[in-house]
C-alpha cells in the first residue's frame, strides 16, 4: 500500500464515496450524520476537489492496486502570522481495512508533506473516544483541550471533542 498526494480525485471517487459513507455509518465523527446518502458523500468529494484545485487543501490517499483505502487532508493556514502551521482534516480508513496501520501511514506521509511545505505545527480535533483519539496520542500529538458537547448525533446525544497539536522536528 502506498500513500500518495492526489490532485485528481475522479479515478477514486467511488472508493472515496464508499469510505465516507461507511465511516459515517460506523459511527466516526467526521462532520456528517448517518445515514449519509451517496449523493451527499459525492458532493463532499467534489467540494474537496475544488479546494485541491484552489490550493487550499492537500489530499493524501492510501492506495493499493488502483483502489483507495484511506484518506487524510492537510489544510495549510493562509494567515500571514500562521504560515508555519496546518490543520489535519478528515482522517478516514475504510472500516473493513482498519487496524492494519493505514491511518498511521497516512499520518506519517501527511507530516512529511507538512514538513516539506515548511509547516512545523499541526493541529487537529477528534471526538473523544473515537478510534483516532488513541492513534494521535501514540503518534506524539499532545492533547491540549477537551470541549464538552462539541458535536451532536442525530438522536441529540452530545459528545466531547479533543484538540491536539504536534510540533514537527527534522528526522534524525
Amino acid at each position: 500500500m502506498q500513500v500518495e498526494q492526489i490532485t485528481d480525485l475522479a479515478p477514486y471517487l467511488a472508493d472515496l464515496t464508499d469510505i465516507l459513507v461507511n465511516t459515517v455509518a460506523s459511527g466516526a465523527s467526521v462532520g456528517f450524520l448517518p445515514p449519509l446518502e451517496r449523493a451527499g458523500a459525492e458532493a463532499y468529494w467534489h467540494g474537496v476537489q475544488a479546494m485541491i484545485d484552489a490550493g487550499t487543501v492537500i489530499q493524501l490517499l492510501a492506495i493499493e492496486n488502483g483502489k483507495a483505502y484511506g484518506a487524510v487532508q492537510l489544510a495549510p493556514s493562509s494567515k500571514d502570522n500562521a504560515r508555519h502551521r496546518a490543520e489535519v482534516q478528515k482522517l478516514m480508513v475504510a472500516p473493513r481495512s482498519r487496524r492494519h496501520g493505514i491511518g498511521k501511514r497516512l499520518m506519517v506521509a501527511l507530516e512529511h508533506t507538512a514538513w516539506e511545505l515548511g509547516r512545523t505545527l499541526l493541529i487537529l480535533d477528534t471526538r473523544r473516544g473515537d478510534i483516532a483519539d488513541g492513534l494521535y496520542g501514540r503518534m506524539g500529538y499532545t492533547r491540549f483541550g477537551i470541549v464538552p458537547a462539541f458535536t451532536i448525533d442525530s438522536d441529540g446525544t452530545s459528545h466531547d471533542t479533543c484538540f491536539f497539536y504536534k510540533h514537527l522536528t527534522p528526522a534524525k
